[in-house]
């Protein structure tokens, strides 16, 4: 009410002067003076009471002032019937009854809200009208007169259908202020869990990851064929759970990154890289499970970002040889109107129609293969959230007892499709020939490749040297205090590779490697293996041209690594 008061004060003093050309001939001069003359002091009067409303909030005063504000000019108006109107004269009389209704009619939107308000809005303006008709009884034009009566009454009845109609939104705002009160509070509780969930997981697992990454070393450094049968096969189960437990602290570190927010970074890559990074990770175990790996149209090159494919390649493939006992596992790409798609397809055991739906939920299981089969129920949710980031469709066709094909449309470009003999296949045999690492034998030969190791944990030491000193590299265990550090340089010779921790006391794997860079004057190769999974140092490890993996991770990979990074 106070807000429309404020927006009508510039109606209330063009109004008045509005009168002037109407009545200035028909109307005595004296009177008429004195009307605009009162009607000026009611428009001040009003601006300044309004005014005061709402500088301290006191509500009985406030609706008092805002009472009295508008009380004083409809009643100015409603003594204009006195001042204008000539009983006699109908066209005076009708043209002050417009008049009279325009300012009824124009107030009674803003101030039905409150009747107390209304009546000292309405009661001045008609009640001067009602004694007017009243003492000039016998010269009315009754007919108009009721008319305005029924005018009157109208209004009355729209003020009052207008007063629920606030009150309702009114009620209704406060619903909803309530409402949305409510949803930010459940939004940053939600926030607040999920932030908890993240930190416990990046705390949890790098506690839990570190001792488990000396365990996946301790066992690579043993050598099956020296034991006796029954500690062989022991020790093959145990590898077996050890690269469960893997998997899993794998698929935890990827959900990690995807509650950061990561980005899409494109670039141009070709797709064979892929297929061989893919290969070394799954060749060993599609051998053991004696299922067949195939990529087929692995030659384009590709505009978008390689980690992402690869990432939803690896838990699709995943997921694919976990359910798969027997049988083929084909990845397929080709070019859909310019972009990339692919397909990964095996023969496992299928999945039931009615677990379709779910299958990209977190954390679901298939009562189906629930009893069979380890995991967290997590690779496909991690391939659902990536698809999504980049805006791409997943699709999926099962059939029980007979397989599964997902398929991902992905918008990356496809820049270039080379020529190729008709159904070209990448088998994991062939490719693994031409991308194999050096073996032991051949890097001894060699000039020994100058190592440098920087690591907190002792057993770990003992391990990276043991391993790598028999795989013929040059290892030099570099101290983490910052004297000894300091000291060791002098007698350090100039690295091919450093393997570095992350967390070392008071410094971290990033500033030793930035000593020992600027002590070569060389940008050597490097690589942080951590436990801490926290997303936002990947761009930290990007910004310093530093490569990171994850503990857990068994030596022969980080071997494999290095050899393809050093000079």
């Amino acid at each position: 009410m106070r807000d429309h008061s404020k927006s009508s004060t510039l109606a209330t003093v063009v109004a008045p002067l509005l009168c002037i050309p109407l009545y200035w001939e028909s109307t005595a001069a004296v009177p008429f003076g004195i009307w605009l003359f009162v009607m000026a002091m009611a428009v001040v009067a009003r601006y300044l009471l309004i005014q005061s409303i709402g500088a301290e909030p006191q509500p009985s005063r406030d609706f008092k002032h805002l009472n009295m504000a508008i009380g004083l000019v409809t009643l100015v108006w409603g003594m204009g019937w006195y001042v204008f109107v000539q009983p006699g004269d109908i066209v005076s009389y009708l043209l002050y009854q417009i008049i009279s209704l325009t300012v009824l009619f124009f107030g009674m939107v803003g101030y039905c809200i409150d009747w107390k308000t209304f009546a000292a809005f309405v009661v001045p303006l008609k009640a001067p009208e009602l004694l007017f008709i009243g003492l000039h009884f016998d010269q009315i034009v009754w007919p108009i007169a009721l008319g305005s009566m029924v005018a009157f009454y109208m209004a009355l009845k729209m003020a009052f259908l207008f007063a629920k109609s606030w009150e309702k939104s009114f009620a209704l705002g406060q619903k909803n202020d309530a409402l949305i009160a409510q949803l930010v509070e459940e939004k940053n509780a939600s926030m607040e869990a999920n932030l908890a969930k993240s930190e416990f997981i990046a705390t949890a697992s790098h506690d839990l990851r570190q001792p488990m990454q000396s365990i996946n070393i301790f066992v690579d450094l043993i050598d099956p064929h020296q034991l006796n049968e029954s500690s062989r096969t022991i020790f093959g189960r145990m590898r077996k759970s050890i690269a469960v437990l893997n998997r899993m602290f794998n698929t935890l570190l990827d959900i990690s990154k995807l509650d950061s927010k990561f980005v899409v970074r494109e670039s141009q890559f070709q797709l064979v890289e892929i297929i061989h990074n893919l290969q070394d990770s799954f060749t060993d175990l599609n051998t053991e499970k004696k299922v067949c790996l195939s990529f087929e149209g692995g030659h384009y090159k590709v505009l978008g970002d390689p980690n992402l494919v690869e990432q939803i390649l690896r838990n699709l493939l995943a997921n694919a040889i976990q359910y798969t006992d027997q049988g083929h596992i084909q990845v397929r790409f080709e070019a859909k109107s310019d972009a990339l798609s692919f397909s990964v397809t095996d023969t496992g055991c299928g999945i039931p129609a009615a677990d379709l739906p779910l299958i990209f939920n977190e954390f679901y299981r298939s009562d189906h293969s629930r009893s069979q089969y380890d995991g967290l129920g997590l690779g496909l949710a991690i391939v659902s959230r990536i698809v999504k980031k980049i805006q791409g469709q997943c699709r999926v066709q099962s059939e029980v007892g007979r397989g599964s094909v997902f398929t991902v449309d992905t918008p990356f470009a496809v820049v270039s499709q080379p020529v190729r003999e008709k159904g070209q296949v990448f088998t994991a045999q062939s490719t693994l020939q031409s991308t194999k690492p050096e073996t032991h034998e051949s890097q001894t030969a060699q000039a020994k490749r100058q190592l440098g190791i920087i690591e907190n944990d002792e057993s770990l030491q003992q391990a990276y040297q043991q391993y790598f000193t028999l795989a013929g590299y040059s290892v030099h265990i570099i101290p983490y205090e910052e004297d000894a550090f300091a000291a060791h340089l002098a007698v350090l010779p100039k690295l091919d590779f450093i393997l570095s921790d992350f967390r070392l006391g008071s410094k971290d794997g990033i500033y030793f490697i930035t000593q020992l860079r600027e002590e070569f004057n060389h940008d050597i190769p490097a690589c942080i293996v951590t436990a801490d999974t926290s997303p936002q140092h990947l761009e930290l490890f990007g910004q310093h041209n530093i490569d990171v993996m994850y503990k857990p991770i068994d030596i022969k990979t980080i071997e494999k690594f290095i050899s393809h990074r050093m000079p």
